[in-house]
């Protein structure tokens, strides 16, 4: 349509050039011709001045006067045609509309043949995708059907058996596999440990058990007619209950601690904090516990009763394993806090510091029964001081000593 409407306006111009020349106008258009196309020169009273049609059927094409410029579509049986009407000033300076009739039917073949061309051109493209689509699903969701079926393999599973990569296996597949792997090895280390503390708690709670039946058979067959074995046995059974009591409520204590409950921390005054809880201890280990500070009042995010905990573990461990006097030392530093407790008993040898962590480990097992260890007070404090985000170092002689360190962040200072 815009197209006919610049070649109405060149016919137009054309015209007017030519009758400045003194040339008519009807000479004009019929040198003017459409390729399929006809071309009406029409006046005021629906006279025909000019008529030139590539085909006698197109006269039969009509439009009425008008003297506005405006494009339309139209149509001749089944032709459709695209037309342009324009206002020209003829010779006689009367307002003619000439009329350019266009036949577009070909557009419309083109269309057709395009459209089908779309249509057949897009059944075989999804065709295509929906098989590609398929092949490379496979290909995709193949290996990991497979890798599935061998997590769900519960012989397996239970046996934490760990699956083997193929170097034709995807990035994304080796992912996954060293993920299971890893989850793997992760219950695998858990049931393991688990195990480890079921039969080093039984081991724990056989032996206080063994020595109670046998003085209970002892008493059971001589203890009406000796006193003495009387008063051994009530004393021995009274000590292995009470070893028992105390074995069971560190179980206690290390499960509670093992479970990771998030518990609410808050700013504490580390001085006031340490001075009450060596004073408690001082008065029932009956010893005297020394505290020496700087001038500094230094705050740690902590959980307080888990702190408290922590300091106790610490103080019971070298009062147990000292007969000196135990000496406590709070120290500000520029990012740090630093708690040192130490002791001047028979120390740790240094190839066993990197193991006094782990539970039910003891450095002195001849001294055991003495002192009365479970080998879980370190391993509890290890645990409690990696909750609180605490570093704990150790430095100790033989015979010398040891020194426990606790190392806070430097949270605050002076409230």
């Amino acid at each position: 349509m815009n197209q006919l409407e610049s070649r109405s306006i060149n016919i137009i111009t054309e015209i007017q050039t030519a009758n400045e020349n003194g040339i008519s106008g009807e000479t004009v258009l019929q040198y003017f011709s459409l390729s399929d196309g006809y071309i009406a020169l029409k006046d005021e009273n629906e006279n025909y001045l000019v008529r030139i049609a590539t085909n006698q059927s197109f006269l039969e094409l009509e439009e009425p006067y008008n003297t506005k410029q405006y494009t339309d579509v139209t149509s001749l049986g089944e032709q459709s045609f695209v037309f342009s009407s324009q206002p020209v000033i003829w010779m006689d300076g009367a307002v003619h509309s000439l009329q350019i009739f266009e036949n577009i039917d070909f557009l419309y073949e083109t269309y057709n043949i395009l459209k089908w061309i779309l249509i057949i051109s897009t059944i075989i493209i999804v065709a295509i995708v929906f098989i590609l689509n398929r092949v490379i699903t496979n290909s995709i969701i193949g290996p990991i059907k497979a890798l599935i079926q061998r997590m769900n393999d519960k012989e397996g599973v239970r046996n934490y058996t760990l699956i083997s990569s193929h170097e034709s296996d995807t990035e994304e597949l080796k992912l996954l596999t060293d993920s299971y792997n890893d989850m793997m090895l992760t219950l695998k280390a858990h049931d393991e440990n688990q195990q480890a503390f079921i039969m080093n708690a039984s081991h724990e709670l056989k032996t206080p058990l063994t020595v109670i039946t046998s003085y209970a058979k002892m008493l059971d067959r001589f203890g009406r007619t000796r006193a003495d074995l009387l008063d051994e046995g009530i004393s021995a059974i009274s000590e292995e209950s009470l070893r028992m009591k105390y074995l069971t409520e560190q179980f206690l204590s290390f499960t509670e601690v093992t479970q990771n409950k998030e518990e609410s921390k808050e700013y504490v005054a580390l001085i006031p904090l340490v001075e009450n809880v060596t004073h408690r201890l001082s008065k029932v280990f009956k010893r005297e516990i020394n505290l020496k500070t700087d001038d500094t009042h230094p705050h740690v995010f902590a959980h307080p009763q888990s702190l408290e905990q922590l300091l106790r573990i610490f103080l019971d461990n070298a009062y147990k394993y000292s007969e000196e006097d135990i000496d406590v030392s709070i120290t500000t530093g520029k990012d740090r806090i630093t708690l040192d407790i130490k002791d001047y008993g028979i120390g740790i040898p240094e190839e066993e510091l990197s193991q006094i962590f782990n539970r039910f480990y003891r450095v002195d097992k001849a001294r055991t029964r003495k002192t009365g260890g479970s080998g879980l007070g370190l391993s509890i404090a290890k645990t409690i001081a990696d909750q609180n985000d605490i570093k704990l170092v150790v430095d100790s002689k033989l015979n010398q000593g040891s020194t426990f360190s606790l190392i806070f962040k430097k949270e605050a200072d002076n409230d």
